[in-house]
C-alpha cells in the first residue's frame, strides 16, 4: 500500500512538472468563409454579380509550429478547402454540386513574432509550398515554389481603437505558364492572367465595444503581376469592402462576421454583388 502511494505521488509530481514546463509544440488555425449572396441566397457573388469561381467555400489554414526560441519557430501549414453543396452557374443551365474537400497543399517556413514596436506587432510566417505536396490548384497550375508572407499587423491606437491588416505578398514560379485548374478555364479566364506576383493587404479599422465584442470595417486589396504582363506591371484586382461585428469567445475562437460588397468595381454596391462571410481563427494548443 505504501509502495502504491509512493508510485502515485511520483506520477502526480511528474505530471505537475510536465504541465509547468511549456511545450515547444503549438497549433493554430485561420479560416475564411465565403458565404451566400444576399440577392439569391445560393451563391457567393463577385463584383459582376456572378458567382465566385468556387461558389461557397471554407478555406482553412492550419499551422503546426515547433518553437526554435522565444520569438520564432518552424511552421508547417496545411491548407484545406471545403466546397459545400452550392448552386453553380447562372439562372439558365445552373446546377448543384456535391460537397467536396480539396487538399490545397503544405507550406513550410518560419513563423512567430516577426517584428514589434511599442504599439504595434507583426506576427505570421514566411513560407512556401513544398514541391510535390502543393495541393490541388497549385498542382493544376504547375507551381514549383511560391515564397511569400502570411502575417497579421496590429497597431493599437488607444484602448478601444486599433488597426489590423493581413499582409500576404507572394511570388510564383511555374514549370508550365499555360497550365490552369478547371475552374479557371470554365470562368473563361486567360492562362496569361495567372499571377507571377501578388501584393495583397487586407486593412481594417476596429472598435472594441468591450473585452469580448467589437466592430470592424475593412478592405481586401490585391495588386497582381500576371504571367503575360511586363515585369514592372501591377494591376489592382477587384477590391471588396466588408463591415460587421467581432466576437472574442476565448483564445481558441475569434470570429468576424461581415457583409461584403464591391464599392469600386463591376456593379459596385448592389444587392447582386453583396454577400456575407466570416474570418474564424484561434489557438488549438
Amino acid at each position: 500500500m505504501k509502495f502504491l502511494l509512493l508510485v502515485l505521488l511520483v506520477l502526480s509530481s511528474t505530471l505537475a512538472l510536465a504541465q509547468e514546463k511549456p511545450s515547444p509544440w503549438g497549433m493554430n488555425y485561420f479560416s475564411f468563409w465565403e458565404g451566400h449572396s444576399l440577392d439569391d441566397g445560393k451563391t457567393a457573388k463577385n463584383e459582376k454579380g456572378g458567382r465566385l469561381d468556387d461558389g461557397l467555400q471554407l478555406f482553412n489554414l492550419i499551422s503546426t509550429t515547433y518553437k526554435l526560441n522565444d520569438r520564432i519557430g518552424l511552421d508547417l501549414q496545411t491548407r484545406i478547402e471545403h466546397i459545400p453543396m452550392t448552386y453553380r452557374g447562372d439562372t439558365k443551365g445552373g446546377k448543384d454540386t456535391e460537397p467536396s474537400w480539396r487538399f490545397q497543399g503544405l507550406r513550410i517556413g518560419i513563423s512567430g513574432k516577426l517584428a514589434a514596436g511599442e504599439k504595434w506587432s507583426l506576427r505570421g510566417a514566411f513560407n512556401t509550398d513544398i514541391p510535390e505536396l502543393n495541393g490541388r490548384d497549385a498542382s493544376y497550375r504547375k507551381t514549383i515554389l511560391n515564397p511569400g508572407l502570411f502575417s497579421g499587423l496590429n497597431y493599437q491606437i488607444d484602448d478601444r481603437w486599433s488597426v489590423y491588416a493581413i499582409l500576404s505578398p507572394r511570388i510564383f514560379f511555374y514549370s508550365d505558364d499555360d497550365a490552369v485548374e478547371p475552374e479557371w478555364a470554365e470562368a473563361k479566364r486567360d492562362p496569361g492572367e495567372k499571377p507571377r506576383a501578388i501584393l495583397a493587404v487586407s486593412p481594417s479599422i476596429n472598435y472594441a465595444i468591450n473585452d469580448k465584442t467589437g466592430m470592424r470595417a475593412g478592405l481586401d486589396l490585391s495588386f497582381r503581376q500576371f504571367i503575360e504582363s511586363d515585369p514592372m506591371f501591377l494591376k489592382r484586382w477587384p477590391t471588396s469592402a466588408s463591415v460587421g461585428p467581432t466576437f472574442i469567445i476565448n483564445k481558441h475562437l475569434n470570429i468576424w462576421t461581415y457583409v461584403q460588397t464591391w464599392p469600386f468595381d463591376g456593379k459596385k454596391m448592389h444587392i447582386e454583388t453583396t454577400s456575407w462571410g466570416a474570418w474564424i481563427n484561434g489557438i488549438i494548443f
